[in-house]
């Protein structure tokens, strides 16, 4: 099975500091993220009411504060971005970003982003959609919080503009009961669409990516900190480095365990020689003798004659001796 694309989302988590959002590059890369998500967002591109007010637990407090304050203190610089991206490209994992502007469209594509990521919040933001699905980069585009028509609007906009785009099912809440996790929707957007599909995770544990894997999942994408303990509204639920590196590891042999979509028995099973039914030898055979249904009976281990196979040698003369109970092998006869 080809490997999913695993996205270390750090988000928000970089809380406005370059330094953090650099080592959460390298924490995210050792501990085997195929991807780290940026969003360079720009707060008045979707909030300018700086008296709504914003609720999340941090630090084991509740925190109440001005949506618009949160967002602007943790925006992503935009000079951040080629360092971060060359750190990227650096520690082998790509970069990726979700931007709110053409602006944001345009930085990306200046320096060579493979994907750019459209959260849920701005999937029915169809002219940005149409500006991603212009820019050449590939688009991945979250779900959640979407019914059947904001995601249809969205897939014609991309096959217009002949834009490559999966879509990721997701819960939009943080974090996600296994209730509400609901991954038999992702399933019904490969179905419908055609298309890769993934899974954006905010549940508590790794089970969920196990079973989206199962269900042909090619991309996930989980939040990710260096610390719960940090200041902010995304570290309760995030995913530290040490519980990153499991949860890549369950994944990954999530996707060992389905192996392939065949018939074929697998390379371990060398044992089935001895372990298998074979053709034998009823009683000692002379050569030339001509076999008969009573000249032969199924035991352990298997020749190169399979018992329902049998039928083809009944009436055929051996061109050797063969000792009782030794298995019958197709070489073991004048003509076949």
């Amino acid at each position: 099975m080809k490997k999913s694309l695993i996205i270390a989302e750090v988000g928000l988590n970089h809380n406005g500091d370059f330094d953090l959002a650099a080592r959460s590059v390298i924490a995210a890369a050792k501990s085997g993220a195929d991807a780290v998500k940026f969003q360079n967002f720009i707060t008045e591109d979707f909030q300018t009411d700086k008296l709504l007010a914003y609720t999340y637990s941090s630090q084991g407090k509740e925190i109440t504060e001005s949506f618009f304050d949160l967002c602007k203190r943790n925006e992503f610089k935009r000079e951040w971005i080629k360092p971060l991206f060359n750190l990227c490209k650096e520690y082998g994992v790509e970069f990726i970003s979700t931007p709110t502007s053409e602006s944001g469209v345009d930085d990306l594509k200046e320096i060579g982003c493979k994907y750019i990521k459209n959260g849920s919040d701005y999937l029915t933001h169809t002219p940005l959609i149409k500006y991603m699905a212009s820019s050449g980069m590939e688009l991945i585009l979250s779900t959640g919080m979407a019914d059947e028509e904001d995601i249809d609007i969205a897939r014609n906009i991309c096959n217009e503009m002949k834009s490559k785009f999966k879509l990721l099912h997701c819960t939009s809440n943080y974090p996600t009961s296994p209730i509400h996790t609901n991954l038999l929707r992702m399933t019904a957007l490969r179905d419908k669409y055609n298309i890769d599909i993934g899974f954006s995770d905010h549940t508590e544990s790794y089970q969920a990516a196990v079973q989206a894997i199962a269900l042909g999942a090619s991309v996930i994408e989980k939040h990710f900190t260096i610390s719960h303990d940090l200041p902010g509204p995304d570290h309760r639920f995030s995913v530290t480095p040490d519980e990153l590196s499991e949860y890549v590891l369950q994944i990954r042999k999530a996707e060992q365990r389905m192996g392939a979509k065949n018939f074929s028995s697998v390379e371990s099973e060398d044992t089935k020689s001895n372990n298998r039914i074979g053709v034998v030898a009823s009683r000692d055979l002379e050569k030339n003798t001509i076999l008969n249904k009573s000249d032969f009976t199924f035991k352990k281990p298997i020749g190169t004659i399979k018992p329902n196979d049998i039928s083809k040698f009944i009436g055929l003369k051996l061109n050797k001796k063969i000792n009782k109970y030794s298995p019958l092998n197709i070489s073991d006869f004048f003509e076949v």
